[in-house]
């Protein structure tokens, strides 16, 4: 457990959402994401990244550094898509 401890975030938390603003899994993300700006002492930013059923957005977290700045909020179950 030691080894696993997180470094610290250096920017600015994304959240990508995969659907429009103003919908169900927008407004869940923006209703959650200033707790977990105080939490981790860091900004979030949710950025909407809509298209393809919410593969469009799942694609770029997918192809984002792996160092946890990146996260995906998403409300569907067909992340299986390429």
């Amino acid at each position: 457990p030691a080894l696993a401890r997180a470094q610290g975030f250096t920017r600015p938390i994304r959240v990508v959402v995969p659907f429009a603003a103003g919908g169900a899994a927008d407004s869940a993300t923006r209703a959650l994401t200033p707790g977990l700006a105080q939490r981790l002492g860091q900004p979030v930013v949710v950025e909407n990244r809509t298209g393809a059923g919410g593969s469009l957005g799942g694609g770029e977290v997918a192809r984002a550094a792996p160092d946890g700045h990146t996260l995906l909020m998403d409300a569907s179950s067909p992340l299986v898509t390429p």
